[in-house]
């Protein structure tokens, strides 16, 4: 008899498709979702052949898409000048996350906290892809230059929360991100090359705290630090920025670099007890009244 097992043997491996090539990869729910990336800040109202030019659809495929989500009630349409809105609806999609995020509730009484400590805004952030993305928020009394809401995407590299979450992370996935990501100058102080980055991810290790003076708003001092979860990874950031015409430096270093470490701390062990924090952060020193 025939040894099949050997012309078996002769086969090559299967390959084993992920990511897009997966079949389980729905091409025409990642079509749709383009829709949705195709309006921000600057481009508000879209007509048809626009929506088509951002997403990178053609026109028939943008049509069905576009309306499709107009039936369903996500998009909203000018009957005069035929341009389309996110309709309040998109709201749905963003707060089933914010309700559905254990952290961002266990976190709020901590951040409550920090902010009635330091009398300054205090964020949560969490690192999506190379940005950073607001998931909670405590205002200041104070009045703010920049106003930043729930669900912002900033570029993680140039803000004292993304490298913070960068910082702890192993050393080849923070410089593969580091690498991936768009970096611009956005003032003279933007750091942009990666050695230099990966250097200020050494300094975060060493004192537990992220500094960014200037480096995407000017005028702005930003402290930072990570927050980790039960198996000892970093999963956020508590930050507070403020100021250059209210804060001197080493009076953010002083005042405000301990009230962010210790919330930190404190939701950390809230997400999974004290042990999971590195020793470095456990000696980290009380915080101090703002003023």
């Amino acid at each position: 008899m025939p040894q099949n097992h050997n012309i078996a043997a002769a086969l090559p491996a299967p390959v084993r498709r992920t990511g897009r090539d997966s079949p389980l990869f729905v091409g025409s729910l990642e079509k749709g979702l383009k829709i949705f990336q195709a309006f921000d800040d600057t481009h508000r109202a879209l007509r048809l052949t626009e929506i088509a030019h951002a997403t990178g659809l053609d026109k028939s495929a943008a049509q069905r898409f576009t309306h499709t989500l107009y039936e369903l009630g996500y998009l909203r349409k000018d009957p005069k000048t035929k341009h389309y809105r996110l309709a309040p609806k998109v709201l749905e999609l963003g707060f089933a996350y914010l309700r559905t995020d254990t952290l961002v509730e266990r976190a709020m009484p901590y951040l409550l906290e920090a902010a009635k400590s330091s009398e300054e805004t205090v964020n949560l952030t969490e690192l999506d892809g190379t940005n950073v993305v607001y998931v909670a928020r405590v205002p200041s009394r104070h009045q703010v230059t920049v106003d930043v809401v729930l669900g912002t995407q900033l570029p993680a590299y140039c803000l004292a929360s993304g490298r913070a979450i960068l910082a702890f992370q192993p050393a080849e996935q923070a410089r593969a991100t580091l690498e991936r990501s768009e970096r611009v100058s956005y003032t003279g102080r933007t750091v942009t090359a990666v050695e230099p980055l990966l250097t200020s991810l050494n300094e975060v290790r060493r004192t537990g705290y992220a500094l960014c003076v200037e480096e995407y708003t000017p005028g702005e001092i930003s402290v930072a630090a990570p927050i980790f979860d039960f198996a000892r990874q970093p999963i956020a950031a508590v930050n507070i920025s403020v100021p250059m015409a209210r804060w001197t430096l080493s009076a953010v270093e002083r005042r405000l670099a301990p009230i962010a470490i210790e919330t930190a701390q404190a939701i950390s062990r809230a997400e999974g007890g004290h042990a999971t924090l590195p020793p470095l952060l456990r000696n980290a020193p009380p915080k101090h009244r703002a003023r």
